[in-house]
């Protein structure tokens, strides 16, 4: 049936049943993940239209069914005023307390008492998780309920045959593995004095996102660092971590990984470097024309191609935030959270090496 003629209920039942079907090994991956992006555009484009026809309705009993309001982009031209506006918005409706004009103005819906970021400040919103060296790097996937991905374990691989030969190949020998991604969610937390939700527009956004924006972007560099070295896919490799590494691990890739980079903390970056220094070593470069990207959590170094990893957003890249202003009443505190739910996984075996000393 086209999902067009099928009604929500279908819907919702045929996307249950993908994910139950993901797990057969004669399921088509692809074709399944298709239909479910199909099933999922279908679902938000109704529920766009039905939270339409609520606006207009809420038009029609303010007496304001005349005014017009378009869905907005982010314009690097927007006035003074319009921009201030936006951000009212968005700083009021966070905080729960913005008016059906202001709701209006943002391209979002609230579910449960969290508020998804309006499209209008995603440039805004997004420099701290573009500017991450390692996450932009990564493939991001948007499937809700549960999701599979399957990767070639072991294959016998093709052949030569001379046409006419009665060698015939012997059959392919394939055996395929699955790396199954759980939602869970990335938080942060704080409390902060009640005089926080008087702030204004741009003000409080601000706030919000030098509380949150950058430590849930470290978060999930985290995630991926520390992924990469507990799955079983990564090369496992033992070598003192000095200039003779990175090529150590460089050798234990696959031949996918086809833009490897190095990750390592700077403390090792800085002893592989003035240990070249101080040994009058000739000068070259130990990373051999790598890339080299920082985090402080590695504990050797980790060389691959950061498109095999995969992160799973089931509810989209934007972080939401809970205000409680409830529980901490009593002393005049509020609480805030901040959280994005993901899943992150390595899906290519070989596509990186974890380089250990082996201390």
């Amino acid at each position: 049936m086209d999902i067009k003629e099928m009604t929500m209920e279908e819907l919702m039942e045929r996307r249950s049943a993908i994910a139950g079907e993901i797990d057969n090994p004669e399921a088509d991956l692809d074709a399944l993940e298709a239909e479910a992006r199909s099933i999922n555009e279908e679902i938000e484009a109704r529920k766009a239209a039905e939270a339409k026809k609520a606006e207009i309705r809420a038009k029609v009993a303010s007496g304001t069914v005349g005014t017009v309001v378009e869905e907005h982009k982010e314009d690097k031209n927007m006035s003074t005023e319009k921009r201030a506006e936006m951000f009212e918005a968005l700083a009021d409706y966070i905080k729960g307390t913005a008016s059906p004009e202001q709701r209006a103005l943002l391209t979002t819906g609230v579910t449960g008492g969290t508020v998804k970021v309006s499209n209008i400040v995603d440039d805004f919103i997004w420099t701290d998780w573009d500017k991450s060296p390692i996450l932009s790097r990564i493939r991001k996937v948007y499937v809700r309920g549960n999701y599979s991905v399957g990767y070639e374990a072991s294959a016998t691989g093709a052949v030569k045959h001379t046409e006419g030969s009665l060698n015939t190949p012997a059959e392919e020998t394939l055996t395929l593995g699955y790396i199954n991604f759980v939602e869970q969610y990335y938080k942060k937390w704080i409390t902060v004095s009640d005089t926080v939700l008087t702030m204004k527009g741009e003000e409080f956004v601000r706030y919000l996102l030098d509380e949150f924006g950058h430590q849930l972007a470290i978060a999930l560099e985290n995630a991926v660092v520390a992924e990469i070295e507990a799955s079983s896919l990564s090369a496992k490799v033992t070598n003192d971590i000095d200039n003779t590494a990175a090529m150590a691990g460089f050798a234990a890739l696959s031949d996918e990984a086809v833009n490897p980079v190095v990750i390592i903390s700077k403390a090792n970056y800085a002893n592989i470097m003035n240990a070249r220094a101080t040994t009058g070593a000739k000068i070259e470069d130990p990373f051999n024309g790598m890339e080299v990207l920082f985090n402080r959590n590695v504990t050797g170094m980790l060389v691959g191609d950061l498109d095999g990893v995969v992160a799973n957003f089931p509810d989209g890249e934007d972080f939401k935030y809970i205000i409680d202003d409830k529980s901490m009443a009593e002393h005049d505190m509020v609480k805030i959270v901040g959280k994005i739910m993901a899943d992150i996984h390595l899906v290519r075996p070989n596509g990186f090496a974890v380089v250990t000393s082996g201390e």
